[in-house]
């Protein structure tokens, strides 16, 4: 048995440990060691994913929750269009600092069953958080929902 085996082995075994304690304990982002605009990304990525799927129960739990039943009745329903994709612009900090509110621009691609056209529908997110959490919620602008008819 040669030298090489066991240092390889323990090679192996350091790596395999190093990668289950980064899976344990979650990636390392140096430039922001909280968490928190990885959380916001991911939580208006999920809202507005939800929002272009048509799952607008699934996408009012993110929105303030004294304006989810106004949020549901003003959404489109499913016989009347979809959505198709969505992009939005870069985000705005209140405080870049200590980043509590954040806006972001959303254009949605749509179409109506009456008019199968594409047309755009746009949104203002403004998004908070209390007390430094990470729960983020979101207030919602639309324009152009009138589009899909029906409303």
């Amino acid at each position: 048995m040669s030298l090489a085996a066991p240092a390889l082995r323990l090679f192996v075994w350091g790596a395999l440990t190093a990668g289950l304690l980064g899976c344990a304990f979650g990636e390392f982002r140096p430039d922001d060691p909280m968490g928190r605009e990885i959380t916001l990304g991911d939580a208006h990525k999920h809202y507005t994913d939800s929002v272009r799927w048509s799952k607008f129960d699934e996408a009012s739990g993110y929105i303030e929750p004294a304006e989810r039943d106004a949020f549901l009745a003003q959404m489109p329903e499913p016989d009347l269009g979809r959505f198709t994709d969505w992009e939005g612009k870069p985000w705005s900090f209140d405080d870049p600092e200590i980043r509590m509110k954040a806006v972001i621009e959303v254009t949605y691609r749509a179409y109506s069953m009456a008019n199968p056209v594409e047309f755009k529908v746009k949104e203002r997110q403004s998004w908070s958080r209390a007390d430094r959490a990470n729960d983020w919620v979101v207030k919602s602008e639309f324009t152009g929902l009138d589009q899909f008819g029906g409303n």
